[in-house]
């Protein structure tokens, strides 16, 4: 810890403390990510990869040929021990993709669900634009026949109207034809 000073000043007494240690390393971070507006963010490494790298530092700076025979069998089985270990983890990782042993339990009643919950939505949906439709149709089909009923209301006719009826017969009567044919006033 710092060094700590204890200054008075009347009748209080204060105590300085230095926060922090002057030999601790900066901090170097591990990228810099340069964005399109100017803005730049620093991206630190955790402590646990700092570990991690100081591990890896430690077993390659070894040289196993300046080792003694203890050392040396201790430096290749822990070697191979950890090449073996991430190999196995590796392999059963993707056995167990294969084998569908990383999928949830009831994963297929999950999907149910949702594709059920899907169809009722699209169900709905259709209903209520098949609803709109019908709603535009009956709105359309009220217009027509509105335009129809006022088109068909005409002022009515006179009341005496002239109809020209003639008839033709066959046979030796056409001279009497022309003399049956009258013009007569039919009532409406």
């Amino acid at each position: 810890m710092a060094a700590s000073e204890v200054q008075s000043t009347g009748d209080r007494q204060f105590e300085s403390v230095e926060l922090g240690d002057i030999r601790k390393k900066k901090k170097i971070p591990r990228r810099i990510i340069h964005f399109a507006s100017g803005e730049t963010m620093e991206e630190y490494s955790t402590d646990e990869e700092e570990e991690l790298q100081e591990r890896k530092d430690v077993l390659q700076a070894m040289d196993a040929s300046k080792l003694t025979w203890g050392p040396y069998l201790w430096f290749y089985m822990l070697r191979v021990a950890t090449s073996t270990l991430s190999v196995c983890d590796f392999l059963g990782e993707k056995i167990a993709s294969v084998l569908g042993v990383s999928t949830p339990k009831y994963q297929y009643a999950i999907d149910e669900y949702y594709r059920m919950q899907k169809e009722v939505d699209e169900e709905e949906e259709e209903n209520e634009m098949s609803e709109r439709a019908e709603k535009q149709y009956q709105e359309s089909q009220n217009n027509q026949q509105d335009e129809i009923n006022t088109q068909t209301q005409q002022p009515e006719a006179a009341v005496n109207s002239f109809v020209n009826i003639s008839f033709v017969m066959e046979g030796e009567d056409a001279v009497n034809l022309s003399q049956k044919q009258e013009l007569s006033a039919v009532p409406s």
